[in-house]
């Protein structure tokens, strides 16, 4: 499915997530259909995420991030500087929306987003079936 048929869909999504990487990143930002579709989540509190370069690239130029700042990207300080009070942490949930550094955290990232979906019970399932560990 496209960008624009996805923006069609009625009834929204219960969660758009933007991969990351460059200059991936850039082509998101700068993909209007998608702007609107990230904006059309935020207004109805609906969940979407971001990790590696594209919180800071794709995501902070558009008004996307939380305003108290404190979203995650990949730890490269010309991304970083893009944030408000950019986090350390490898993976950040803040209300609706979730960020991650990047393809070491990848894993992490989707059991987040897992659990966020269906609970901390089948993430953790999904997770002990993986051979993750949780805290």
């Amino acid at each position: 499915m496209t960008i624009e048929e996805a923006a069609q869909r009625r009834g929204g999504w219960d969660l758009v997530a933007l991969p990351g990487g460059m200059p991936g990143a850039e082509h998101l930002r700068d993909c209007e259909t998608l702007i609107s579709l990230l904006k059309q989540q935020q207004t109805e509190k609906r969940l979407y995420a971001a990790i590696c370069a594209t919180p800071a690239v794709a995501l902070a130029p558009h008004g996307l991030l939380p305003s108290s700042g404190g979203a995650t990207c990949y730890p490269l300080d010309a991304f970083r500087s893009a944030i408000k009070h950019p986090s350390d942490e490898e993976v950040v949930v803040q209300d609706n929306v979730v960020t991650s550094q990047g393809p070491g955290t990848s894993l992490q990232f989707a059991l987040t987003l897992g659990e966020r979906l269906y609970g901390k019970e089948m993430a953790d399932k999904v997770a002990k079936g993986l051979l993750v560990s949780r805290s």
